[in-house]
């Protein structure tokens, strides 16, 4: 039974493949369109791209061509080519403004670009072009069926470039960095106002402020412990309901009890 099953694979491949082969050498214009289509619609991108392509080069300039070019950009895509599809996608756009897939082609260039987004770990371009053209899409079609797609495209593309820039300034916090964590975490909340975690950034901006006036040297303390005692009032007034406010209330008064031993070391009470 096996080995039946085995034979009529082979020959039902062989028979694809001299089809295959017939229409892409001798077929006609209606015959490599049809095998293409038939193609595509079972996901053979591989066999679908070069027919597609052999008849955008025989269609340019006609209307056919609009409907050759929209398969021939899918094709790209489905192979997980995104920087090639992106690039059809938008050359879509540009060409057949007028097409009835002028909307969709826009969204999948999005959808690309989207799609070539790195890990939140590396590079952040891609995501950032990503986000800026995803929203030019919002704008130009405000009421388009892609929205909620869209909005999701975003909202975790900014969530990479949220966990970048806070792991960026957690590895200072780390090494013991202060001053540069304190400048990070900062920096993170200005680009990104609805970060997760708002409130724990900004208790490691209180503990790193602490951290860095205890370690600074004697000149620089008093600048550095007003420094804690500014970040502490900015903690209490917009994170009254933290978890995290009975560890900013400790910081505080430890930092007052060791300005004022310094104060009476040096004897500047």
């Amino acid at each position: 039974m096996k080995k039946l099953f085995f034979l009529i694979a082979i020959v039902v491949l062989g028979t694809s493949c001299s089809e295959y082969g017939h229409v892409v050498k001798k077929g006609t214009l209606t015959e490599k369109y049809d095998y293409a289509l038939k193609a595509y619609k079972k996901n053979d991108y591989v066999r679908a791209l070069p027919l597609f392509e052999d008849l955008l080069a025989v269609y340019r300039g006609q209307t056919k061509s609009e409907e050759i070019y929209y398969y021939y950009s899918y094709c790209y895509y489905g192979q997980a080519q995104y920087e090639l599809a992106a690039y059809h996608f938008k050359n879509f756009t540009e060409n057949y403004f007028n097409s009835k897939h002028q909307e969709e082609c826009a969204f999948m260039y999005t959808k690309c670009l989207y799609k070539q987004a790195l890990p939140y770990f590396l590079d952040q371009t891609n995501t950032e072009k990503a986000i800026e053209e995803t929203q030019l899409f919002l704008n130009l079609y405000p009421k388009t069926r892609f929205k909620e797609e869209c909005n999701n495209q975003v909202k975790e593309l900014r969530g990479n470039l949220h966990k970048k820039a806070y792991e960026t300034a957690m590895l200072f916090y780390k090494i013991e960095d202060y001053r540069a964590a304190i400048l990070s975490f900062k920096n993170a909340i200005k680009a990104y106002p609805d970060i997760d975690n708002k409130d724990y950034i900004e208790f490691l901006i209180v503990k790193s402020s602490h951290q860095y006036a205890k370690l600074s040297v004697d000149e620089k303390k008093l600048e550095r412990y007003e420094d804690v005692f500014k970040e502490y009032q900015h903690f209490i007034r917009y994170n009254k309901n933290s978890k995290f406010l009975k560890q900013v209330e400790e910081i505080h008064s430890k930092a007052q009890e060791e300005l004022t031993k310094y104060k009476k070391i040096n004897k500047l009470i």
